[in-house]
């Protein structure tokens, strides 16, 4: 077989399979044993990073960003019928809306390299329709209104505001990540979480990606408009400190800066669900309790 490698191929008959260090006879190779090839988390050692072939024609506004998400009652991935179920994903816990891992309560840690709002439309009878992206801060659409006329504002507006922080997840063992956060601000908890969230940022005086933050999620309670008891999940932001100027921390530096500059004049795509948390709350006597500190 010595005499049949050539260009890094291996030819054997009509076939020929890239080699790396061994030559592989595959005349005498049992193909029944390719089904049993199992995929490993840990990127192989022996891969190319200059090879990029079949991603030539990929653009990079068509790669959708995994979503930090918090298990609610309503979640799809809760349900075992929808196929975005999750097995083992219990109530008010964290997972990746891509790859369906579980996080858990936490902390995890993130460098945000990003913050942007969104106000986006939901048709009302069928909320994965949306209706319009660009709704400005001002418009009526934005307005909480009454159930009744004369009535306390117990209505969410027509259009749903997202704050969501593109971040780097670090976790040990493995290299950082990217992840966004999108908060929906309906809700007065995960409304808070959005605005601690902005102030660490602004209060920083540098770069946003010079920050570390953990966040966990845990249940709360409320009340619908008709009055019921309900748990929903919300996230609970801290500050963590400063990115350290250690070798490690000036790598990670470096990669959150290369992160938010790649970012610049590119449409942000992932999946928002509305129903991710109740918007039904009757925020007026929510906001006449106790505040909770985040």
């Amino acid at each position: 077989m010595a005499d049949n490698k050539e260009d890094g191929l291996v030819k054997s008959g009509t076939q020929q399979v890239a080699t790396t260090d061994a030559p592989i006879d595959l005349a005498n190779f049992d193909m029944t044993t390719l089904s049993d090839v199992e995929p490993v988390a840990l990127k192989p050692k022996n891969i190319d990073p200059n090879d990029l072939a079949g991603t030539e024609d990929i653009d990079a506004n068509e790669i959708r960003l995994p979503r930090l998400a918090v298990a609610q009652g309503l979640s799809p991935q809760m349900v075992p019928t929808e196929s975005s179920f999750i097995k083992g994903l219990t109530l008010f816990e964290m997972f990746n809306d891509v790859t369906g891992e579980i996080y858990g309560n936490g902390p995890l840690t993130v460098v945000p390299v990003q913050r942007h709002v969104s106000r986006i439309q939901f048709d009302p009878d069928d909320a994965k329709v949306v209706l319009d992206r660009e709704v400005p801060a001002n418009d009526p659409r934005m307005q909480w209104s009454a159930s009744v006329p004369g009535g306390k504002k117990d209505t969410p507006p027509a259009a749903t505001e997202f704050v969501e922080f593109i971040c780097m997840l670090l976790r040990k063992g493995k290299a950082p990540e990217p992840i966004v956060v999108s908060i929906k601000t309906t809700n007065k908890y995960m409304r808070q979480a959005a605005e601690l969230w902005t102030t660490f940022i602004k209060l920083r005086g540098t770069a946003i990606y010079r920050g570390m933050y953990h966040i966990t999620s845990k249940g709360e309670k409320g009340k619908t408009k008709e009055g019921q008891d309900t748990n929903f999940g919300v996230f609970v932001v801290k500050n963590a400190g400063f990115i350290p100027e250690t070798p490690a921390g000036n790598v990670l530096l470096e990669m959150a800066k290369q992160f938010h500059e790649s970012l610049q004049g590119k449409t942000i795509v992932l999946q928002r669900e509305p129903g991710d948390e109740p918007t039904s709350f009757d925020t007026a006597a929510m906001d006449a309790g106790a505040d909770r500190g985040m």
